[in-house]
């Protein structure tokens, strides 16, 4: 039961990550860039290492849409296992007698 959680929090994470990823590499292919192209790095990781200017947008579009997805997959999981706990009750009005 914990694990779900942790999965959610971790898709979370990923997810805002890879949107900010997506979002700054937009930022970065509006500018001009001199030379041949930039490096893309997630995590510490190396994506590639020339990514030639036109191709920016393809990259950001991928982190924007993977993100995105995450997000989604953690947001269900989240209202499954709420459901689950009984959390989302239905709020009944109070008898008066």
């Amino acid at each position: 039961m914990k694990m779900r959680w942790v999965i959610g929090i971790i898709f979370s994470l990923l997810g805002v990550l890879l949107l900010t990823q997506g979002l700054s590499l937009r930022a970065v292919g509006a500018e001009t860039i001199d030379g041949d192209g930039i490096g893309v790095y997630f995590l510490g990781m190396e994506i590639n290492d020339k990514v030639a200017t036109a191709d920016i947008p393809t990259y950001a579009n991928g982190f924007l849409g993977t993100g995105t997805i995450l997000l989604l997959l953690a947001a269900s999981l989240f209202v499954i296992l709420l459901k689950e706990k009984n959390t989302f009750k239905p709020i009944r009005r109070k008898n008066h007698a």
